[in-house]
C-alpha cells in the first residue's frame, strides 16, 4: 500500500465525523406547526363555542429552548406560547368545536364564548444528549371555565428521546411530535369537558 493511499484512508473517517457533525442540528429551531385545518374540520352549527387564550409563558428562561452538547443554547425565533396554545385550538377545532383565539382574557370574553381556554408554559427543553441522540420534555398548566366559572385545572407534560445521524431537522421535528404528545390528550380531556357540561 502506498503512502498516498494510506493517507487517504487514514484522513477518511476523520472527514466522516466532521461531515455529519456539519450536518446536525443548528442553535436556531424552528417550531413546526401541525398540519392545517381542512374543510372536514368544519364545527357542526350546534357545536359549542369555545375560545384559547394564548398561553402565558412561565419558563424560567425564555430566550432558550435546550442545550447542545458543547454548552451552546438552543432558541428560536418563533414564539412558543402561541405555538403551543394554537395548536391546541386547532386540535380543539379538529374534533368538531367551535373555536376562537384571542391574545387575552378580555379579547376571549367579548366574543361571549361557551368556554374558554386558558394556561401557562412551564417547559420547552431540548437537549443534545450526544451527537447522534436528543430528548424533549414540555410541560404546561392548563384551564377550562364555562360562564359560570372555573371546571378543572390540569398540568401535562410529554417527552421523547430520539437516536439516529444528526440533520439539520431533527431537533424541529422531534419538538413537533413532543408537541402532538402533549396537545392531543389535553384537547381530548377538554373535549369531553364541554360535552359533560352542555
Amino acid at each position: 500500500m502506498n503512502i498516498k493511499r494510506f493517507s487517504s484512508l487514514f484522513f477518511l473517517p476523520i472527514f466522516c465525523v466532521f461531515a455529519l457533525c456539519a450536518c446536525g442540528p443548528s442553535n436556531t429551531v424552528r417550531l413546526m406547526t401541525p398540519p392545517p385545518l381542512v374543510a372536514a374540520d368544519l364545527p357542526a352549527p350546534n357545536a359549542a363555542s369555545v375560545s384559547v387564550v394564548d398561553f402565558e409563558d412561565k419558563r424560567v428562561d425564555t430566550e432558550a429552548i435546550g442545550v447542545r452538547r458543547d454548552g451552546s443554547a438552543f432558541t428560536t425565533r418563533d414564539n412558543v406560547s402561541q405555538w403551543i396554545s394554537r395548536a391546541i385550538a386547532d386540535e380543539l377545532a379538529r374534533n368538531g368545536l367551535q373555536v376562537t383565539f384571542a391574545n387575552n382574557v378580555n379579547q376571549a370574553r367579548s366574543g361571549h364564548p361557551d368556554f374558554m381556554v386558558t394556561g401557562q408554559v412551564d417547559e420547552v427543553w431540548v437537549k443534545e444528549n450526544s451527537a447522534t441522540e436528543i430528548s424533549t420534555q414540555m410541560r404546561i398548566k392548563c384551564t377550562l371555565a364555562s360562564r359560570k366559572g372555573r371546571l378543572w385545572s390540569e398540568s401535562l407534560n410529554a417527552s421523547q428521546s430520539r437516536s439516529g445521524l444528526p440533520s439539520g431537522s431533527a431537533v424541529d421535528n422531534l419538538l413537533l411530535d413532543t408537541l402532538h404528545d402533549l396537545v392531543q390528550p389535553m384537547s381530548a380531556k377538554i373535549v369531553k369537558s364541554i360535552r359533560a357540561a352542555k
